[in-house]
């Protein structure tokens, strides 16, 4: 008997699953922070919110001696904002429950939370693409300055705050130069998403927006009148619904609220000139495509040198080497 010899392609390769990754978002949740939470509705009956505002009676006049001063009335005025549904679902059967790598159920329920909570940020966003004041400027110190000027403001305890591309972000830090203070420098950041500062107005980031799109947004005013009212009937709310004659879990994420532009003087739209890049996205991940099932991979080491079953099997190579003989010639024999 010749010698044998045991190769890698010969025994069990069995395949390794790596930890299963959570699906993640293309861009963070940067915009619910910028909206002032309004809790009125919870708890309460109705779907709509009055904002009632006492007018201002005027100022006082120059009187004679002797004169009567007229009176005047208090009048007021008042706006209103309903709210809405939203919702997501997902199901899941109890084999997939049973048999499934990585926790499907648990991350259908975290799946659930983040859908709901990019939904509301994409809100607050959309709510803000509704600015009535706009500028067109530079993505420079001087051009900043110019954007803070549309706002004609003198609150100086308020915080403002500058949402734009990171692209944009990076030409304004350059521009700013030892002007810019970085986040870790900062006494009061308005969020952990904080970039920096310049010009006392903190910079943010957020890949939801055109490279040339950022919206100046003024928190804290002293007013207390927030440029965004994030309006709750109800929080999160995740429900399952049993269904046992098909052996599965249908689970429900609601919510009731609505996002409002409270106060338009406080929000400029800023479009910066000479800046392109990307544009935005909803922060949606893409599908990860399953190239092992399509035998599209693995193709990171060449054919020729790799080991186990993927190596190109000595065998198959030879036997396709080896001549075919054609029918003909095997019928002549």
């Amino acid at each position: 008997m010749a010698n044998e010899v045991t190769y890698s392609e010969d025994v069990l390769d069995p395949e390794v699953l790596a930890p299963m990754v959570s699906a993640q978002l293309t861009a963070a949740q940067k915009f619910t922070p910028l909206a002032q939470v309004d809790n009125t509705l919870q708890g309460v009956p109705g779907s709509t919110i009055q904002f009632p505002a006492w007018n201002y009676i005027g100022d006082a006049e120059d009187i004679k001696e002797g004169e009567a001063i007229e009176t005047s009335k208090l009048t007021y005025g008042q706006r209103a904002a309903t709210i809405k549904e939203v919702g997501k679902g997902g199901s899941i059967t109890d084999q997939a429950k049973a048999i499934g790598y990585g926790d499907p159920e648990g991350e259908l329920s975290k799946q659930l939370g983040t859908a709901m909570g990019n939904k509301q940020d994409n809100d607050v966003l959309e709510c803000l693409k509704g600015a009535t004041q706009s500028v067109s400027v530079e993505p420079t110190v001087d051009g900043l300055q110019t954007a803070l000027d549309t706002f004609n403001f003198e609150d100086d305890s308020a915080t403002i705050v500058l949402i734009c591309s990171p692209k944009a972000a990076g030409q304004l830090r350059i521009s700013a130069a030892k002007e810019f203070t970085g986040a870790t420098m900062l006494q009061n950041p308005i969020s952990s998403g904080v970039y920096g500062e310049i010009l006392g107005v903190q910079i943010m980031r957020s890949r939801k927006l055109d490279a040339n799109e950022a919206y100046l947004v003024v928190t804290n005013a002293s007013d207390g009148r927030p440029a965004i009212k994030l309006l709750t009937k109800r929080g999160v709310n995740i429900e399952p619904e049993r269904k046992p004659s098909e052996r599965l879990t249908n689970y429900y994420a609601t919510a009731m609220y609505a996002t409002y532009l409270y106060d338009p003087t406080k929000v400029v739209k800023v479009t910066f000139t000479g800046v392109t890049g990307p544009n935005g996205t909803t922060g949606a991940p893409a599908n990860v495509a399953d190239k092992v099932a399509d035998g599209t991979e693995p193709n990171n080491v060449p054919e020729d040198k790799r080991v186990g079953r993927q190596k190109k099997s000595k065998k198959a190579s030879s036997s396709s080497a080896a001549p075919q003989a054609s029918p003909a010639s095997s019928a002549g024999k």
